[in-house]
């Protein structure tokens, strides 16, 4: 066994370079600032779908996480210059907003210091489709994403009419509004058979909603039920409506079947009429009654007005000859006392 001579100030060495290493090592695996070149801004992968009248969310980070706060962050329309909202010195400048967007945004900026910030906007119309992006501006960094928003709208339940007989057979007439894209609609008979509409007009509002009014003619034999689908074809949705039909409603050789469809049309008017002349009749009533009722009150009033004369008087009589009663008592008194 070989002893080597070991002094207390080689081992204070060996120690401090230990340290020294151990230290440099730390500093080696404490995570720094990333790279800009390598930050990029990740937005809405796909294609986002809202609902007129409804909200939607834009979400946009930076990856790696990267504190944005002290960073300028705008949403734009196509180009950077349309801005849909701005956030930038630590506060959102409103005046900046394109006139379509005043009062329509929020931004949630909850985790702005990890670097992922959304923005809010209700109220969907259907000119708010189309492209957007969100760019993250800094001192050493800028980058941004993009992506589509498309705008659907469900339709109003349909209004369905029935129209009378035309050109040998039975008008049904529909009506709907508020639909985007533009729909498309389908008259079947109860076969699944497709029927040409006899009138079909899909006409856009100021708003960019579409109204739909298509009708159709039945004829007799052809069918006992009707049936219109309405598709959206963004949402891939299709409303379906059936409308079963009397045959006795189908205008045919028989008189009858025509008088009954005659008489059917005239029933309207006809029962304006009967509720027009019963609300006078009502009315007519009514006011005989207040009548009848003014004159009895009127009759009462004399009656308790003769009553109370009449009581008036017979107490003045009562007092009278009470009067006239005491007198003659006295004047009796008065004759007994002087007879001798």
């Amino acid at each position: 066994m070989v002893d080597f001579p070991v002094s207390l100030d080689s081992l204070k060495l060996v120690s401090l370079t230990s340290s020294l290493v151990f230290f440099m090592h730390l500093l080696l695996l404490q995570p720094g600032e990333p790279n800009p070149e390598k930050v990029t801004v990740v937005g809405p992968a796909d294609p986002i779908l809202a609902l007129v009248g409804e909200e939607v969310e834009f979400s946009c980070h930076l990856w790696p996480y990267l504190d944005a706060q002290h960073m300028e962050i705008r949403w734009f329309r196509s180009h950077t210059s349309d801005v849909v909202h701005l956030y930038q010195e630590q506060q959102e400048l409103l005046g900046r907003q394109m006139e379509a967007f005043r009062n329509r945004t929020k931004l949630v900026k909850d985790d702005i210091a990890d670097g992922s910030v959304a923005l809010k906007l209700h109220s969907i119309v259907p000119s708010d489709e189309g492209m957007y992006g969100c760019r993250f501006l800094s001192d050493n960094f800028s980058g941004e994403a993009v992506w589509e928003l498309e705008v659907a709208g469900q339709g109003s339940e349909p209004h369905l009419s029935l129209e009378g007989s035309k050109e040998g057979g039975i008008q049904l007439k529909l009506r709907s509004s508020g639909w985007y894209p533009k729909p498309k609609a389908q008259w079947r008979n109860h076969q699944g058979q497709c029927l040409p509409p006899e009138f079909e007009a899909i006409v856009q509002d100021s708003q960019g909603l579409f109204s739909l009014e298509t009708s159709v003619i039945v004829r007799e034999g052809a069918l006992s039920n009707v049936s219109l689908s309405i598709q959206n074809l963004l949402l891939g949705q299709k409303k379906e409506y059936v409308v079963q039909i009397a045959d006795v409603f189908l205008p045919g050789a028989s008189r009858w079947k025509s008088a009954f469809v005659g008489t059917m049309a005239m029933l309207p008017p006809l029962l304006a009429v009967l509720v027009a002349l019963a609300l006078g009749l009502l009315q007519k009533q009514r006011r005989r009654q207040e009548k009848l009722k003014k004159q009895a009150e009127k009759r009462q009033g004399k009656l308790t007005a003769e009553l109370e004369k009449l009581q008036t008087e017979l107490d003045w009589r009562r007092a009278e000859g009470q009067a006239e009663w005491r007198t003659a008592q006295k004047y009796a008194e008065n004759l007994e006392v002087c007879l001798p």
